[in-house]
């Protein structure tokens, strides 16, 4: 037999109150005797009774729920990075009962409706992700976990502190006697890849370095093809002491390439990365790594969005955004490949 559905009419009967009294007092809000709360909280406890989300949401306009947007969000759950962000991203929504729905993703395809939450976060927004330009102009609230890439429209930005984490690798390199740094990063498709190169350049030049750079299409996934453009580099650059990449693909393609070339990273050439994953710990050498802390990007950027909402249901319409990216900490895990750090 079907359980009959209670509802805040049944709950008003019960308090002996009118349905919106009943509503006002279990949402905190309106005019009415402590008592006369009490009362309905009471009842509402009694009957068990579970405020419908729909209707709710029709009433306040929000739906308690937030999303999830990656380009190849499908795809990215391979990896330890786009897992962690979107357990913190749940970390995030616990406190204040937010539902989290992943969104489809098709970077070439219109969607063909907005989605029914009150605000979505955008991890990696990538400049030709026709459907994150869709939700960055429909009007609902957007935050990004990462920077935003040169012409995509602006929003409240969660990002972690990537310019620190190279300078601090770049330094030591400089210690260890390098002279002919080398960067291969995501193309200009990636906030993340044009921090890492104006990073990279503005130190090479302060140094007085001739730095090498190549371009990765982000998200490859593909080692061989990594490897190709490693080899074509160190073929361009016979120099190359130093080679930051920015991805675990990319860091295996580099040790394939850079052994063809009879090197031998961690000793006549240093290799770094500026991700992190537990493949890098196990390669031969053991690669230096950037711990982006994605859990704790991927909560920030759920308890900044919560706070523009309005989350805390206080009625005064939420936080402002803030005036600039909010900036997290990283780790260098540093190994092997680029040597003693007390050379």
């Amino acid at each position: 037999m079907r359980r009959q559905t209670v509802t805040l009419k049944d709950v008003a009967r019960a308090a002996n109150v009118s349905p919106s009294t009943a509503s006002e007092a279990l949402s905190g809000g309106g005019r009415m005797t402590a008592a006369t709360r009490e009362s309905v909280v009471r009842a509402a406890q009694v009957l068990n009774y579970r405020p419908n989300a729909v209707a709710r949401g029709l009433r306040t306009g929000q739906l308690k729920s937030i999303a999830v947007h990656h380009v190849h969000s499908g795809d990215r759950f391979a990896s330890d990075y786009f897992r962690d962000f979107v357990t913190g991203v749940l970390d995030g929504t616990q406190a204040d009962d937010y539902d989290l729905t992943l969104l489809n993703s098709n970077p070439q395809v219109p969607r063909n409706r907005v989605p029914r939450v009150d605000g979505v976060i955008i991890a990696d927004p990538i400049a030709d992700d026709l459907r994150a330009h869709e939700l960055l102009n429909s009007g609902l609230p957007v935050v990004a976990g990462e920077n935003l890439p040169p012409g995509m429209p602006a929003c409240p930005v969660v990002a972690a502190d990537h310019g620190s984490a190279l300078r601090e690798i770049l330094d030591h390199a400089l210690t260890r006697g390098v002279r002919r740094p080398a960067l291969l990063g995501p193309d200009a498709n990636s906030g993340w890849g044009e921090v890492l190169r104006a990073e990279f350049t503005a130190w090479c030049a302060a140094h007085g370095l001739r730095g090498a750079t190549r371009r990765s299409r982000f998200g490859n996934p593909s080692v061989p093809e990594h490897e190709a453009q490693v080899d074509e580099l160190l073929t361009a650059e016979p120099g190359t002491d130093l080679l930051i990449v920015s991805s675990e693909p990319i860091a295996l393609g580099a040790l394939a390439a850079l052994r063809t070339h009879g090197r031998s990273p961690g000793t006549d050439v240093l290799l770094a990365c500026c991700a992190e994953s537990r493949v890098l710990s196990a390669t031969s050498p053991a690669i230096t790594g950037v711990d982006m802390r994605p859990r704790e990007l991927g909560r920030e950027c759920a308890r900044l969005l919560i706070r523009m909402l309005g989350a805390a249901d206080d009625g005064d319409g939420g936080d402002a955004p803030p005036a600039g990216p909010v900036t997290l900490p990283t780790t260098i895990h540093w190994r092997a490949s680029t040597g003693p750090r007390d050379a």
